[in-house]
């Protein structure tokens, strides 16, 4: 069992342990501010987050969008195959511009923003419900599950996992497009069971089968809110 750390082991190279083990790293002013703290301190400074202004801005475009969303499936039910094409040009350029914008937005929050430890648990999120624009392709989903698990980043784990349960991105992440009243996909049930909360040997194939039922169910009740942009030309 570790020993707690007492206040004379606290010095500059612990400080800059913690905030390389609890953030992303620090300047050698930053290390010796938290190091000024002392440990208890210190480690209230990074965990208490919620009570640090945040004054980050979203991306502008980190909203729903339906007029966005109507005008380009409009094109593709009465357009011409040029017009179609063209559209479909336009929003893969549009996507490709804001996923880079997301990927600079969040780097800087876990370089530079004032919320160190929180950042760290989005991305420690984000490699448990592992998720890819690469699949999902589109960015305003991506950045919206990147905002719950910052949401949820140390509260209510029960909670976060029904959050994520009816995220967009994870729907169409585990094909539940796919899923059909006779047919549920059970991508998803076997996910969340096998690595999202249970673990092999805790749950039986009925249960992913009742649970990709009740996921089609979920799935339909948000339907409409979806929009899947179409599949890149390979």
């Amino acid at each position: 069992m570790f020993k707690p750390l007492s206040e004379k082991d606290w010095n500059y190279s612990t400080a800059a342990h913690l905030l390389n083990r609890a953030g992303f790293g620090g300047t050698p002013a930053e290390i010796k501010s938290l190091a000024d703290l002392g440990p208890d301190r210190a480690v209230a400074s990074l965990l208490d987050y919620e009570s640090i202004p945040d004054p980050t801005l979203n991306p502008d475009w980190a909203k729903p969008n339906p007029e966005e969303i109507a005008k380009y499936r409009e094109i593709v039910r009465t357009g011409t195959p040029e017009e179609k094409k063209e559209a479909q040009r336009e929003q893969q350029q549009t996507f490709q511009r804001r996923m880079m914008e997301l990927r600079g937005w969040w780097m800087q929050r876990m370089a530079h923003g004032p919320r160190p430890f929180q950042e760290k648990m989005v991305l420690f999120w984000h490699g448990h419900f592992a998720t890819s624009v690469e699949k999902v392709r589109n960015p305003y989903f991506m950045w919206r599950q990147n905002d719950l698990f910052r949401r949820f980043a140390t509260g209510n784990w029960q909670q976060m996992l029904l959050e994520t349960g009816k995220d967009p991105a994870m729907l169409v992440w585990l094909d539940q497009g796919q899923s059909r009243k006779d047919h549920p996909n059970e991508n998803y049930a076997r996910e969340v069971m096998e690595l999202f909360a249970l673990g092999e040997g805790h749950y039986t194939e009925k249960d992913i089968a009742e649970g990709a039922r009740a996921d089609r169910l979920v799935h339909e009740s948000r339907a409409a809110t979806i929009h899947v942009p179409p599949a890149h030309p390979r």
